[in-house]
């Protein structure tokens, strides 16, 4: 007998990550339907696709509550909150409504895109705040939890600042070597992130994963 169906709900789907977990998603057989709370109008269409207005997402009894996996890939940056409390109380609050919003719906496995050297110890306030994120949506009894670590996310942003500019332009040519010989801290690209994803939701596997650089990069070549 045919596997049922699932339906995939993506926070941050118009992001440089979300946008390609998308596109994947709608392309993958095991998933029927993917929901997506927008702020803005999606430039890519698919009858699998349902969207909503953003603010939907903080009513989730009117969501549908068929929702079996919960992809998380929001992500803001210092620059836009404009100072470190205010990206805290930003990541931390979208954290927790996450968290109410993948119980009402009843989400059976959860997928959180974080970064390569979160520590609560950090010198960076960024990677404290997502040392953070992380400890707030673990270990609240999801049949699978997977946490991703990227290095340094290669892909095109409107609000990229001056020394990502650099860094992406110098680096993104010579990706593929810097993947070869230095894995756990090369930089890789949005769609990579997005195919290790979608693998690890096909695969069905139960438990908690974390998923450095390194492993992001293998399971995208599989």
């Amino acid at each position: 007998m045919a596997s049922p169906k699932r339906h995939a709900f993506i926070l941050g789907g118009t992001g440089a990550v979300g946008q390609q977990l998308l596109r994947q998603l709608v392309d993958s057989d095991k998933f029927s339907k993917i929901h997506l709370p927008l702020r803005k109008e999606l430039d890519f269409k698919s009858k699998k696709i349902i969207s909503y207005p953003f603010e939907k997402f903080f009513r989730p009894w009117e969501l549908d509550q068929t929702i079996t996996d919960f992809f998380y890939c929001f992500g803001s940056t210092l620059k836009q909150s404009g100072s470190l409390e205010a990206f805290k109380d930003l990541e931390l609050s979208v954290a927790h409504q996450a968290l109410v919003v993948a119980k009402q719906v009843q989400a059976r496995r959860f997928y959180l895109v974080s970064a390569k050297g979160v520590d609560p110890q950090s010198y960076y306030g960024y990677l404290r705040v997502k040392s953070e994120v992380e400890k707030v949506l673990k270990d609240h009894l999801f049949q699978a939890f997977y946490v991703y670590r990227p290095s340094l996310i290669l892909t095109p942003r409107k609000e990229l600042r001056m020394m990502e500019l650099v860094a992406q332009k110098v680096l993104s040519p010579i990706r593929s070597p810097l993947q070869n010989y230095l894995p756990k801290s090369a930089p890789v690209s949005a769609e990579q992130i997005a195919k290790a994803m979608v693998l690890d939701a096909i695969s069905g596997d139960e438990g908690s994963f974390i998923r450095e650089n390194k492993q992001i990069i293998e399971l995208a070549k599989l």
